[in-house]
């Protein structure tokens, strides 16, 4: 669901580098199922140059391999193509080595040659904003990019090929959040060709399988919520996404990743807030509306422990008045889409922390009232300042809210609409909530069928 401006992709003004310096310098001081191609079967591997494994695989290892996994198999083809020839303002260095799995499919652009299927390459630096000059390491001609063993496959090639110190791995596509939906229009990593996408618990299989990463980021929409979170706690350090959709442009790659190469030496936490902050310069610049957070990946157990406590509580107390005035105020994002929802009524993914202190706000008299009260300012405090590394937030929605009062995780929460039933809305989902390892710790599904009934 990354909102695409094809008209001005190469036209968006464009910030440089050493900006993303100088915000890594502060930031610095401040905080002080379908089936995979296997691998005996790839057809056109294509050797690299031997001064290339040379220069980026056989001596000291770098410190950092970023590896993008980019599906541009739908209409976000050619967001993919600006993003890696941002990429290339930076390159691959004795540092840092950047490396990207591309796929496409014919019909969106003639850009770079109008290929099919996927290509992994190595990115190196240039200075031609318009075209991709990377080597290519490998080639495949057909390909099911919506396969999660595809992105187990590129991580395990990439570590093999480009050892480092650390890793990051960015997913890159549309994206739906957990929702995993009985439709073929939605999901992240979704490939138009083939129909599949990757549904929320592989996420986490991604990382069993290829293992873990230092910094687990999402260039999709709606990616940062307590239920994708809890699937990949354990196999990353920082995890960074948005809570709103993201804009067709995505990261801007070039800002984050030179500072990273300036400094790599920058502690996981420091890279997350360095993107989060390179996020909110340039949408500023764009004058868009957007959000992004780093959390801390070893607090989302914590969240959901703290979510489940005030759940009860909220349960036992039972004002559904004041959970009416929390489901109506709290800040909504873009689930649904604008022809849809202009008003984010119908949406069903809200902000966290704003959500149970408008609950706090509104509570009547009763025994466990205060209880509850301070059960919402100790969740919100645990997510302001355990668990969200760094957030950043430019603009307002398309109901004129600031979209800093976001604060870092959003959830699923039930509609504004009434008439949109839990039965209905929950009809379109591919597998039940409950089976999210998220609810199995908060029950937090149980919650959302009580705030329901407040009419």
């Amino acid at each position: 669901m990354k909102q695409l401006l094809i008209a001005s992709v190469f036209a968006l003004v464009s910030l440089s580098p050493a900006s993303a310096q100088d915000a890594g310098r502060d930031l610095t001081r401040a905080s002080g199922g379908g089936a995979g191609v296997p691998a005996a079967s790839r057809p056109d591997e294509v050797p690299a140059d031997k001064g290339l494994l040379d220069l980026f695989g056989k001596k000291e290892k770098a410190e950092w391999t970023v590896m993008v996994f980019i599906n541009g198999k739908n209409d976000l083809e050619l967001a993919g193509l600006y993003n890696i020839n941002m990429m290339e303002k930076i390159g691959s260095s004795k540092k840092m080595n950047i490396v990207v799995e591309q796929g496409r499919i014919a019909g969106h652009t003639d850009l770079d040659g109008d290929w099919t299927g996927s290509r992994r390459m190595l990115i190196k630096k240039d200075s031609n904003e318009n075209k991709i000059t990377s080597k290519v390491l490998m080639k495949t001609p057909t390909v099911d990019m919506g396969d999660y063993k595809r992105v187990v496959d590129f991580m395990k090639w990439s570590k093999e090929k480009f050892p480092a110190k650390r890793y990051m791995l960015i997913i890159w596509n549309h994206g739906t959040g957990w929702m995993d939906p009985r439709t073929e229009q939605k999901g992240i990593s979704f490939d138009d060709e083939t129909g599949n996408y990757i549904r929320t618990p592989q996420i986490g299989q991604i990382l069993k399988e290829a293992g873990k990463v230092d910094v687990l980021a999402f260039d999709a929409c709606l990616m940062q919520m307590a239920e994708v979170a809890y699937e990949v706690k354990d196999y990353a350090d920082v995890i960074v996404g948005a809570e709103e959709t993201v804009p067709g442009l995505g990261y801007p790659y070039d800002l984050f990743l030179g500072a990273m190469d300036k400094k790599p030496e920058m502690t996981n936490e420091q890279v997350g807030g360095i993107m989060v902050e390179a996020f909110k310069l340039f949408y500023d610049a764009a004058k868009r509306n957007a959000n992004l957070s780093a959390i801390r990946a070893s607090k989302v157990g914590g969240l959901a422990q703290r979510m489940g406590s005030f759940a009860r509580l909220a349960k036992e107390v039972g004002d559904l008045d004041a959970l009416k005035a929390a489901r109506n105020g709290v800040i909504r994002y873009d689930a649904v889409g604008e022809g849809s929802d202009p008003q984010f009524t119908i949406s069903f993914y809200g902000d966290v922390a704003q959500f149970a202190k408008l609950t706090a706000d509104n509570l009547k008299e009763h025994p466990k009232a205060a209880e509850l009260k301070a059960s919402a300012a100790a969740l919100g405090d645990f997510i302001d300042k355990e668990l969200v590394i760094h957030k950043g937030a430019s603009g307002k929605n398309r109901v004129g809210r600031e979209m800093s009062e976001s604060r870092g995780i959003s959830v699923y929460l039930p509609p504004v609409e009434t008439r949109i039933t839990q039965a209905k809305l929950e009809g379109i989902f591919e597998a039940p909530y409950t089976g999210f390892a998220f609810d199995k710790a908060a029950k937090w599904h149980d919650f959302v069928t009580f705030v329901y009934t407040a009419q």
